[in-house]
């Protein structure tokens, strides 16, 4: 249960953008707090996606600042899915890179805006942005050729 609960928090922490070694600390954190209580991962920390959140978010305080500020791993395969998910919690793509999703929101949990996201694929960058722009779209980050889109979600009482 162990080395699975261990595994789990990696690939949680990863999707998160923490380098190697920031993993390690933490993996060595609760390594030695396991051996000394002789509790379950489950137990001493709860699900490792929300006890990766919690990591993160504690870091992201540190740093200060009106939003909070996250990079997200990801490749052309699974973007459009972390930025769905991330999009449902408030986070707004600022920028991408090569296997990196970089966002932000806003710490006050009431200034948070959901946000839906688009990728278009196209060498003609002015096209696809005249087209976007047209249906309601902001361009968000572009990785030729790939090109990305946000809006934000609209709640029941908007419509």
């Amino acid at each position: 249960m162990t080395d699975t609960y261990l595994e789990q928090l990696t690939a949680c922490l990863q999707r998160y953008g923490l380098d190697n070694h920031q993993i390690g600390e933490i993996l060595a954190e609760i390594e030695s707090h396991l051996a000394e209580s002789g509790e379950t991962p489950l137990e001493a920390f709860g699900p490792p996606e929300v006890y990766a959140e919690e990591r993160v978010t504690a870091r992201e305080r540190v740093a200060g600042g009106e939003m909070q500020r996250r990079t997200f791993s990801a490749t052309a395969f699974d973007e459009m899915g972390i930025l769905q998910e991330a999009g449902k919690a408030g986070w707004e793509l600022t920028g991408v890179a090569a296997f990196a999703l970089y966002c932000q929101r806003p710490w006050d949990p009431g200034n948070i805006q959901q946000w839906e996201y688009a990728r278009r694929i196209s060498l003609n960058r002015n096209a696809i942005i005249n087209e976007m722009i047209a249906d309601h779209w902001e361009p968000c980050g572009n990785w030729t050729p790939f090109h990305y889109f946000k809006r934000p979600v609209r709640s029941a009482t908007e419509e």
